[in-house]
């Protein structure tokens, strides 16, 4: 698969290079989940690893003196947001981090899931320790397209179109349901929304382009330029050496105010293991259990033992519920 994050990988060495000329500048690495930031921080660790120590939050967290044994002049620690977490006493470590750095003479090569990165911005001004940021941009169509295409020879793979759709599927509107209490009971209220999906795909449709063409520009659309998201929608579709357009919409999700603060904090940290779940969410009063119960069978996350995690398919779908309810900037 081509390789991604040439421009990024630029300005890390840029980064580097001044930092061994003698102009430190710590840098954060900023991204939704799925963007692929281990992928970068492999290529950037591959460059400097005589001189650099990879240690993850989880890691640091367990072992801060970790940094005290090693004479590895650059540090890249991955997933820093995890440094935090939304209880009492859950600023510790990250103080404790953020403290450290004007007195260290080291370089920091840091990332961050965008949703956090911005909360703590806002309450801790990350900003200021670290001069320099690079938010990974979302690809275009074009460049998702090279990309998944880059191993494989040009007409190797058979594109299908959209099949045709069935009654049910043209429907313009498709039911959704918002919970509400009354008397002390919980219950489901029905109501209908647009289809936007299904007049999308009829347009789509509509303007006959070749289903290679058609299946780029949908796919580019769901996952928003997110080349993880991207990727995994594509192992999904390709049945080699055919790939057929059967791309979903993102599921439209409405969830009330508890469970829409809980969705927050899984994509805040793109996973997080169930204790730490209840730690944030039983001092509310709020089930863990129940409301990670109900987001998996929405297929909004996924779970596999202990740990919870976004899915890749509804992540744009959460993002743009949890912007409307002002629990993500």
């Amino acid at each position: 698969m081509k390789a991604r994050f040439e421009e990024e990988i630029g300005l890390i060495k840029k980064a580097i290079v001044g930092f061994g000329e003698g102009h430190r500048s710590n840098l954060a690495v900023i991204s939704d989940p799925f963007y692929g930031e281990s992928e970068l921080m492999d290529r950037v660790e591959g460059m400097i690893e005589d001189i650099c120590i990879r240690i993850t939050a989880r890691t640091l967290i367990r072992n801060f003196e970790a940094l005290d044994a090693t004479s590895k002049r650059i540090v890249i620690v991955e997933e820093a947001h995890r440094l935090y977490r939304r209880k009492i006493g859950g600023f510790d470590a990250m103080n404790r981090f953020l403290n450290m750095l004007p007195s260290s003479d080291r370089l920091f090569i840091t990332t961050w899931n965008s949703a956090s990165w911005k909360y703590l911005d806002e309450v801790l001004g990350l900003g200021r320790h670290f001069p320099q940021k690079i938010s990974l941009s979302k690809m275009t169509t074009k460049e998702i397209r090279e990309m998944l295409l880059s191993d494989y020879e040009e007409g190797e793979l058979t594109f299908h179109g959209e099949e045709e759709a069935d009654r049910e599927g043209l429907k313009i509107f498709k039911q959704a349901g918002r919970k509400k209490t009354l008397m002390g009971h919980s219950i489901e209220i029905p109501y209908p929304v647009v289809d936007v999906g299904s007049i999308r795909s009829r347009l789509d449709r509509s303007e006959k382009k070749p289903p290679e063409d058609a299946f780029f520009e949908k796919l580019a659309r769901i996952s928003e330029g997110n080349p993880g998201v991207a990727e995994i929608l594509w192992e999904e579709a390709l049945d080699y050496p055919e790939v057929r357009n059967a791309l979903n919409e993102p599921p439209s999700i409405d969830l009330n105010r508890d469970e829409s603060f809980a969705l927050s904090i899984v994509l805040s940290m793109g996973s997080v293991e169930m204790g730490e779940l209840s730690d944030v969410l039983e001092p509310l009063d709020l089930s863990a259990e129940r409301i990670a119960g109900l987001l998996e069978e929405r297929g909004i996350i996924s779970r596999e033992g202990d740990v919870v995690a976004m899915k890749a398919a509804a992540l744009k779908g959460a993002l743009e519920h949890l912007r409307r309810q002002r629990l993500v900037w």
